[in-house]
């Protein structure tokens, strides 16, 4: 049984997807608006306009619908990114494609951003095991590409994180602080200060 699995009682009918689905987006909705604390399960049942005991069907608690959620942007993240870097041939391209997808997804899903930093709040440990799972998978396509000789041998760990700080704050300012629709300045400028070196 995966994470994903585990969280939730998957429907076995369209219709019951329906519910599930209907239940999760107005959790979306309302964690986005209202925060985790500031939302209540009468009230995603309510905007999902399903009966409160139906919630129970399919999540044992709120926090499990959190968490759902979070996994669930992981992989909705990894795949946008993955498909989008899909035919690159060296990884400066890959890095290029895979920051500009990552601006392009969020631009798409804003709310993502609230409710992923929202969990620092929640449980620390859900905050961390977040980013860490982003840095696992990093780390070992960074490795890779020091093998191959595409990439300098600093400590992947540290370059890992790196990266998802400067993808992270270039989506924050970008995206959400000045809402802009052409990311390529931002990207290029990025790419090219990676190549040359700040200092």
């Amino acid at each position: 049984m995966d994470a994903l699995e585990s969280l939730v009682n998957k429907p076995k009918t369209k219709r019951g997807q329906a519910t599930l689905d209907r239940i999760c987006d107005a959790a979306e909705q309302l964690f986005f608006k209202n925060g985790y604390y500031g939302t209540s399960i009468n009230e995603i049942t309510s905007l999902a306009n399903v009966a409160p005991g139906t919630f129970y069907i399919y999540f044992t608690d709120k926090l499990s619908l959190y968490c759902y959620l979070l996994l669930q942007y992981s992989h909705q993240i990894r795949m946008h990114i993955a498909l989008n870097i899909k035919g690159c041939t060296t990884r400066k391209e890959a890095e290029r494609k895979g920051l500009h997808a990552y601006l392009d997804f969020i631009r798409e899903h804003k709310h993502m951003y609230n409710i992923i930093w929202d969990s620092l709040y929640i449980d620390k440990k859900l905050f961390i095991d977040y980013y860490a799972k982003f840095a696992e998978n990093y780390i070992h396509q960074i490795k890779n590409a020091q093998l191959s000789g595409e990439m300098k041998n600093y400590d992947p760990e540290v370059v890992a994180y790196m990266m998802m700080g400067i993808s992270n704050f270039i989506g924050l300012n970008y995206v959400m602080f000045s809402e802009h629709d052409d990311f390529d300045h931002a990207v290029d400028q990025v790419i090219e200060i990676l190549d040359k070196g700040l200092f």
